[in-house]
């Protein structure tokens, strides 16, 4: 027992995220309370039979006194005992039955007991018909003087109430107060079972968490940044991406990002490297944001930036720039042609304003994988060594090969983390995958880590988008 409770460390645990699986699965816990209110409703309807009670009382006194004193009591307490036998046995309702023709089909009972503190004593008929409870009890009332010698010798039995029926279910409950309570205890059970296998699954919840889940260095912790919406772009239900270089953006956020560029320059200066690919296992990781935003960091810096879309399969990074990548020949038709200078100068094209070089391609290519591990590639990497940085936005590693594919042409690979997406598991495999494939791999960068409210925004880019997120043609951005 000790050694299963020690597997749950509270320290990769975050409550946001637990609060987010609820809010992500909370028709679960609907769905949930809905089949247990269902399952009452049926066990109700279906399997339990409503009973009708039919009532009557008798009043026990000493044959030498006719008042209540305590001999009365005593009378009424052995007169009871004698009386709940005798009434439950089936010598009596087979007199019933025979001196009543209508009782033939009563499968009923009968009960007497002692009315606390009294001399009386309460007689019950019940059965699934009112009516036979009714007349079953009346009988029993009609053949009472017949019996009433083999009671008690010293005691007095006569009615004081005649019987009555009670026109609602004696075993009656309350119906909406049961399906309230079970479909609450539904919804409960299935809550706790989701924040159960929220942390069973084990994906990065926390820094803490990523030191003791994954196999690799943090390079950097980005926390959650809210996307600047317009009117306009929240009337049409549409997100700008989240640009380091846009005013809007945060401080914090823009420190995180030049931490990820501190990082680069001491691997460049250190190890001469050039060439940096960023991926991510998991489709909306914000690998993409990331890579844009540090590239565009580095450009702002001075620095001599070329960064190359080479997810070809739903290519993103001319929505991040908003469209201002208009290059004579898209990424993808320059390799099919095969690498030359001309066509290098006709594919890059520089931001006006940031003054970063970009090779983008505008629509998805299926032959991505073929592309990228042409010699028309390794050509292009090779000369494009010349300037400070190659930064490579590449495919998500859990979906397609083509980040390992191009992983042996550059330097060093950098794996973007988001909080609470992907199982650790699986990004160990990658980041095994990627130091075998003879690329440097330099650390990781976790994204949208926060402890405060869920996030309300998703990562992709509409039609290009992988599919788990809502966006339209219009938006800018990967996630962060």
């Amino acid at each position: 027992m000790e050694n299963k409770q020690q597997k749950i460390d509270l320290s990769i645990i975050s409550p946001r995220c637990l609060i987010r699986s609820l809010m992500r699965n909370f028709w679960m816990i609907l769905a949930a309370a809905a089949i247990a209110v269902m399952a009452v409703k049926v066990y109700l309807n279906s399997f339990r039979v409503p009973e009708y009670s039919a009532y009557m009382t008798y009043a026990v006194t000493s044959r030498t006194s006719g008042f209540y004193i305590s001999s009365n009591l005593t009378s009424a307490k052995e007169v009871a005992s004698v009386f709940a036998e005798l009434i439950e046995s089936d010598i009596i309702r087979e007199n019933v039955c025979e001196a009543n023709s209508e009782l033939g089909d009563f499968s009923g009972r009968f009960k007497a007991e002692l009315v606390p503190n009294s001399n009386f004593i309460r007689v019950t008929a019940t059965d699934r018909s009112p009516k036979t409870a009714y007349f079953a009890l009346k009988t029993l009332d009609e053949l009472f003087p017949s019996l009433s010698d083999y009671i008690s010798d010293y005691s007095v039995v006569h009615t004081v109430m005649k019987p009555s029926l009670s026109v609602y279910p004696s075993n009656g409950i309350n119906e909406r107060q049961l399906c309230l309570k079970f479909g609450l205890a539904g919804a409960v059970l299935m809550a706790a079972l989701i924040c159960l296998m929220s942390v069973l699954k084990e994906t990065v919840q926390t820094e803490a968490g990523a030191k003791k889940l994954l196999d690799s260095q943090i390079i950097a912790v980005i926390s959650h940044e809210s996307k600047n919406s317009s009117l306009k772009s929240m009337l049409r239900g549409t997100k700008k991406a989240v640009q380091v270089f846009s005013p809007t953006t945060s401080f914090a956020y823009t420190e995180q990002i030049n931490r990820i560029c501190t990082k680069l320059d001491h691997e460049s200066e250190a190890k001469g490297y050039r060439c940096f690919m960023f991926t991510g296992v998991g489709e909306n990781e914000g690998k993409t944001t990331v890579a844009a935003n540090t590239a565009a960091a580095l450009a702002m810096k001075g620095k001599n930036v070329v960064l190359i879309d080479a997810d070809m399969r739903k290519p993103s990074l001319h929505l991040f720039f908003d469209h201002a990548y208009t290059g004579l020949l898209p990424l993808n038709e320059y390799l099919k042609n095969g690498f030359s200078k001309d066509g290098l100068f006709e594919c890059m094209e520089r931001h006006k304003k940031l003054g970063l070089f970009m090779m983008f391609e505008k629509k998805p290519d299926e032959r991505s994988t073929e592309l990228l591990t042409s010699p028309a590639m390794e050509k292009t990497l090779q000369q494009l060594r010349i300037l400070d940085y190659i930064i490579i936005d590449t495919p998500p590693m859990g979906f397609f090969p083509d980040a390992e594919a191009i992983a042996p042409h550059t330097d060093a690979a950098i794996m973007v983390v988001r909080q609470d997406f992907t199982p650790a598991c699986d990004i160990n495999d990658a980041i095994d995958a990627l130091r075998e494939s003879g690329t440097d791999y330099i650390g990781c960068v976790l994204n949208d880590m926060t402890g405060g409210a869920p996030s309300a925004y998703g990562y992709g880019y509409g039609k290009y988008g992988y599919g788990r997120h809502e966006r339209t043609e219009n938006a800018s951005g990967e996630g962060r």
